[in-house]
């Protein structure tokens, strides 16, 4: 066989080689997971009207419970309960309640519940809990998570307790919620505050998108590795 024609069976099988190691990365490269798109930024927070100013608000725990308020319908929107912003300011049972919620709405077929903004609040009484490091924060809120995230033309308030933890490291968070039925909130009128961006309907389908509570390094009941 002549030394041309050698180099140009070499060349063919170079050439069959490499268009078979493209079809083979592809192929793999098809059965890989896609990968998800990054969650959207943290969304602002506008009050409409003027922001509460009443002298309870500058209360840490009354802040703490409204910062709170604020990752839940966050986290309640993307369906991740793992939210920094939760972990910080919600407890781990707290949290794992809280995911159960588009759980129970997928499995009935239904698209998981957003919410327009923190379910609004209005604090009416702070006290010193049962333990120390602990308190009890009451007042009138607003729950208006639905399918479409809209502003209900009325808004209902009820009665509600807000048990709040101090931990080790510093952060106050509410770890359970308690509901007031002899709360009079009839003519309570909580503050309104609204995400910008406005939070879209939910398109979570599988329960295997939803990103459910865990324990996180900051809770009591985190156990290091050994």
């Amino acid at each position: 066989m002549s030394a041309a024609r050698i180099l140009r069976t070499r060349h063919l099988k170079a050439i069959a080689a490499s268009l078979l190691l493209v079809s083979v990365t592809g192929g793999l490269s098809a059965c890989r997971e896609e990968k998800k798109p990054a969650p959207a930024s943290y969304p602002a927070v506008n009050w409409q009207g003027s922001a509460p100013d009443a002298a309870i608000e500058s209360d840490p725990w009354v802040i703490a419970a409204r910062k709170s308020l604020e990752a839940q319908a966050v986290a309640q929107n993307i369906t991740d309960f793992t939210l920094p912003e939760l972990v910080e300011t919600t407890s781990l049972g707290l949290r794992i309640r809280l995911s159960r919620h588009p759980l129970n709405d997928v499995q009935q077929k239904r698209r998981p519940d957003i919410r327009p903004g923190p379910d609004p609040f209005l604090p009416m009484e702070v006290k010193p809990g049962p333990a120390a490091g602990t308190a009890e924060v009451r007042g009138c809120v607003v729950r208006w998570a639905s399918e479409t995230g809209d502003v209900p033309d009325e808004l209902s308030a009820s009665g509600v307790m807000f048990r709040m933890e101090h931990l080790a490291a510093g952060q106050l968070r509410i770890s359970s919620v308690v509901t007031l039925p002899d709360l009079d909130c009839s003519t309570a009128t909580p503050p309104v505050a609204l995400f910008s961006p406005a939070p879209e309907p939910s398109n979570v389908t599988d329960a295997q998108d939803i990103v459910r509570a865990k324990t996180a390094e900051i809770d009591p009941e985190y156990i290091k590795p050994a």
